[in-house]
């Protein structure tokens, strides 16, 4: 298991994703509407999205995602009121994370928030899984969608979960405070088009 360094674009919020290991966590590229909304808010469209609108994330439980400096800058929106909680650095609008609610025990770590992203392949390992594929910008190779059954993937990250939730990783968590709330009000921000 790795440590891997955590920061936004301008270096102004930094942190640490540890005990990083391909078996302890599962990396998506998920090509849904609202990954893409949530790029196109913060105008990191270019940097956040591949040529077909995916977003590489990895889903670790929140105790092993830490904010060392910064964490006044860690902004959050959502796109609805009862959507995720998308968690960003204000400085420079790099997109840190997706989280459902204190309750549910998984971050989903963006690449962008990743200080080196070399390390990113070698540590996270292989995609597992493509989802929402239906939603991409345009038509993905048949390699992708070939591989972008969600069965395996559900099943895999459902059983993550509810480790993380019997052995207590779902807390501490850099976006809640102990009561449950997020540490920043959550901005409402529509999609476009």
């Amino acid at each position: 298991m790795q440590d891997l360094e955590l920061s936004c674009r301008c270096g102004l919020v930094k942190g640490l994703a540890t005990s990083i290991d391909p078996a302890e966590g599962t990396r998506v590229v998920c090509y849904c509407r609202d990954c893409q909304a949530f790029a196109q808010a913060l105008t990191q469209d270019a940097t956040v999205l591949d040529a077909y609108g995916g977003t590489d994330i990895y889903q670790l439980p929140p105790s092993r995602l830490k904010v060392l400096q910064g964490q006044d800058r860690v902004h959050c929106l959502r796109l609805t009121e009862k959507g995720l909680y998308r968690w960003y650095a204000g400085c420079c609008n790099t997109p840190i994370g997706n989280t459902l609610s204190a309750g549910v025990p998984v971050v989903g770590l963006i690449h962008s928030f990743i200080a080196d992203p070399t390390r990113a392949d070698p540590t996270l390992g292989p995609v597992m899984a493509h989802v929402h594929v239906k939603s991409a910008r345009r038509r993905l190779p048949e390699e992708i969608t070939r591989h972008a059954s969600l069965s395996r993937y559900v099943v895999r990250i459902v059983g993550r979960m509810l480790i993380w939730k019997l052995t207590g990783q779902g807390r501490p968590s850099p976006f809640f405070d102990a009561t449950g709330h997020p540490v920043s009000a959550p901005r409402i921000v529509a999609p476009r088009g």
